[in-house]
């Protein structure tokens, strides 16, 4: 966008200024070939003066040629009809011819490359300055551009955030018009969009809970009902045909609730360490800001397959409550929960949650670590406080989550 407008804005200086030009040049030419011709029809009456003024002594072509410039051709002709010349002339030259006061005429011509070097050396300031104004426009406009592209270009940013899941993203104001109706209804989609999205994933994790558990239940209940020996052997066939519909029933529920979670933003394989650095760098602002610490403690790779927008909003929440309820340096770093992946916030308060997976919020705490648990479980995942005297809350990820999950 920025290299269009520099282009339209130079472009169109440019035709104005060779619009002018061209006028320019066109009156200038005339007017210094006006110039050149009054001043040989000048010089002409000069010549015809100082030659009458001679009286009865005879014209040479010494005394003519000092009344010519080096670039002039003066020819005088006697009413005898004697000619004299001096300087070469041409068909093209610029002349002027006076009777002369008791009989003859003279003529005096001017080479017209005069003319033109005359008229380029009038031209010349002219090209100058267009080409001075073209330069100066071309700076002006890409600092114009650069300044009406530059709203554009933040709010391009923020929407490929939005695309990438990042709803809760600060969309930039502007005072440009366009650029702040633009930025409205990104904020608007971006409200409308984490709405959505948040019932889904509530309605995902809730779905699997209350459709998934009792399903199972009822499988192994069918299950241990076909092993019985007081069991009918028509009975037990009868199970087992139940059992068939149930597993039937269950790949059913996981199908609709896979294909039910398709993702807001790609999914790829990312690694936690780079995550979680980023997030230090988000936060550590704030955390100087309150006098706190927040490190990053690991440096291993850690790769898993999962969406960024996510993980990045559970990290964010829980290095917010080790800010808001912790105490001490806080510390980011990447460790192994059995068979996943883990990223964990530490900080020197001592723990104030209960041991375990967590679910919901516990009291006095803030609302946002349900919120935490809510994504980490529709990406496959938990949050987890470990057993240890300080404060440690876990995000652990599958190695590779379902391609499916958000």
């Amino acid at each position: 966008m920025r290299e269009r407008l520099v282009v339209t804005l130079v472009t169109m200086t440019v035709a104005m200024l060779l619009v002018f030009g061209i006028i320019r040049a066109y009156s200038t030419a005339n007017l210094v070939e006006g110039q050149q011709r009054t001043a040989i029809g000048q010089s002409a009456d000069l010549a015809a003066v100082a030659i009458a003024g001679l009286g009865d002594r005879p014209v040479t072509t010494t005394f003519l040629g000092d009344l010519k410039h080096d670039d002039q051709t003066i020819t005088y002709v006697d009413p005898d009809g004697t000619t004299l010349r001096t300087g070469a002339s041409s068909d093209d030259d610029l002349t002027a011819t006076r009777a002369i006061k008791g009989g003859g005429r003279v003529t005096l011509s001017q080479d017209p490359s005069v003319t033109s070097d005359r008229v380029s050396d009038a031209l010349l300031p002219l090209v100058v300055l267009g080409l001075g104004l073209a330069a100066i426009s071309a700076i002006i406009g890409s600092l114009l551009a650069r300044r009406f592209a530059y709203p554009f270009r933040r709010l391009a940013d923020d929407a490929i955030r939005i695309g990438d899941g990042h709803f809760d993203v600060d969309v930039h104001h502007s005072s440009i018009r366009e650029a702040q109706v633009l930025g409205n209804a990104l904020r608007d989609a971006a409200a409308r969009l984490d709405t959505l999205v948040r019932r889904e994933r509530q309605l995902a994790v809730v779905a699997s809970h209350e459709l998934r558990t009792p399903i199972t239940a009822l499988r192994l209940s069918l299950e241990d009902l076909t092993l019985w020996p007081q069991t009918p052997p028509d009975v037990a066939a009868e199970l087992q045909h139940s059992l068939a519909e149930v597993d039937r029933l269950s790949g059913v529920v996981t199908t609709l609730l896979d294909s039910g979670t398709e993702h807001l933003g790609a999914t790829s394989r990312l690694d936690l360490a780079v995550l979680a650095a980023a997030a230090v760098e988000r936060w550590a602002d704030r955390a100087r800001s309150q006098g706190r610490r927040l490190v990053f403690g690991s440096s291993e790779p850690a790769w898993t397959t999962v969406v960024r927008a996510p993980v990045d909003r559970v990290l964010d929440i829980l290095i917010e409550n080790a800010l808001q309820h912790g105490t001490g340096m806080i510390t980011v770093d990447v460790v192994t929960v059995g068979s996943h992946l883990g990223l964990r916030v530490t900080d020197e308060g001592s723990r104030a949650f209960d041991t375990g997976v967590f679910h919901e919020s516990p009291a006095g705490a803030e609302a946002g670590l349900t919120d935490a648990a809510t994504h980490a479980e529709s990406l496959g995942g938990f949050v987890a406080v470990d057993d240890h005297p300080s404060t440690r809350v876990v995000l652990a990820l599958p190695r590779r989550a379902r391609a499916s999950d958000r």
